[in-house]
């Protein structure tokens, strides 16, 4: 069966017209801006990055490739560009310039890891389909880097070649039958990849729930249909009312927190999304300080940047994790002497 991802996280819709602006200039804030030199142009970068304005960086970083004497620093400027733009949630146009930044350099590791990411984002996040994982794979192998994420691609990527050899059975006959064995049948076409099945044989399983308790986990059993077939904001409110009927279930609440995460990370959704699903692990660890207390942490650790004063009303038990810092994701921005 395909379970959800609570795993590692690590950390596009803009036009790509931001990658036409002059080689020498970028605008921010209808201020043309023009740098004398490829250190210049890559600090300004830095520093908007550092301060949240990504798109502002990702300019900076393409004058920054302009006045690049090297390939290297090409390369260099372009990853830190998709960088700004994984940021900032733009996982399409985030993945075209980290394959530039591949294509001027295809011996760094940085950008073909940071490449395969995007491409494993754009599959997960429901932008592709298994292409992007088989490119996600390629990139990462050649990368050498993150494991734990090349493994997930192949896993995923066996799931659905096993799916596509699986010879669909003719829809079952639904009535008459029990909450359990309706439970069960839908189960079965979860773990077969018929997503659409099971979401209707869990619907009649829900006319058939009479307790709190049946109707929060066929609730609960739909939501987790529609997070495995990559549509998160169709099953917020499935989780939404297996919570509504059972408030303090563990399960469901890391599921709708997981939820709510995925809806923002995708760029879908905006930080009210993040701010809820930090709300939601906040009750989770309050009520098990140890279920899934890596995700509450990367999740509090993107509203530190994003909403300072929010996160600060949140608390985590040994929240001492720097594995973020520790990865070099972007690069030395090196063009030589330049």
């Amino acid at each position: 069966m395909k379970h959800l991802k609570f795993g590692s996280i690590l950390m596009l819709n803009i036009g790509l017209s931001v990658f036409l602006v002059g080689k020498t200039t970028a605008s921010q804030n209808d201020t043309t801006i023009a740098y004398d030199s490829f250190k210049e142009a890559y600090s300004a970068g830095n520093d908007a990055l550092k301060n949240g304005h990504y798109l502002e960086a990702v300019k900076a970083y393409r004058a920054a490739e302009g006045l690049a004497s090297s390939a290297k620093g090409r390369s260099d400027a372009y990853n830190a560009a998709g960088w700004a733009l994984v940021r900032a949630k733009k996982w399409p146009e985030a993945k075209a310039v980290f394959k530039e930044a591949v294509d001027e350099d295809n011996d760094s590791t940085i950008a073909l890891k940071n490449l395969g990411f995007a491409c494993f984002n754009l599959y997960e996040y429901g932008f592709a389909g298994t292409e992007e994982l088989k490119n996600a794979i390629q990139y990462l192998e050649a990368s050498g880097e993150n494991e734990d994420l090349l493994d997930r691609a192949k896993s995923e990527l066996s799931l659905e070649e096993s799916y596509a050899q699986t010879t669909p059975e003719p829809e079952p006959d639904l009535k008459d039958k029990s909450f359990k064995t309706l439970l069960a049948m839908g189960d079965a076409a979860q773990a077969n990849g018929r997503y659409d099945l099971a979401i209707k044989i869990f619907k009649h399983a829900a006319m058939a729930a009479i307790s709190v308790t049946s109707k929060g986990l066929v609730a609960n059993r739909q939501g987790k249909v529609l997070l495995d077939d990559r549509k998160p904001r169709e099953a917020l409110a499935y989780f939404e009312e297996a919570v509504k009927e059972k408030l303090n279930e563990k399960v469901y609440l890391n599921n709708l927190a997981y939820s709510y995460w995925v809806v923002y990370d995708s760029g879908k959704g905006t930080v009210e999304d993040l701010k809820k699903s930090a709300d939601i692990y906040y009750r989770v660890n309050s009520i098990d300080s140890t279920f899934h207390n890596d995700m509450f942490k990367v999740v509090l650790d993107e509203l530190k940047e994003v909403d300072p004063a929010s996160a600060s009303q949140y608390t985590v038990g040994d929240d001492t994790s720097d594995s973020d810092s520790a990865a070099d994701v972007k690069g030395a921005g090196d063009d030589g002497d330049k």
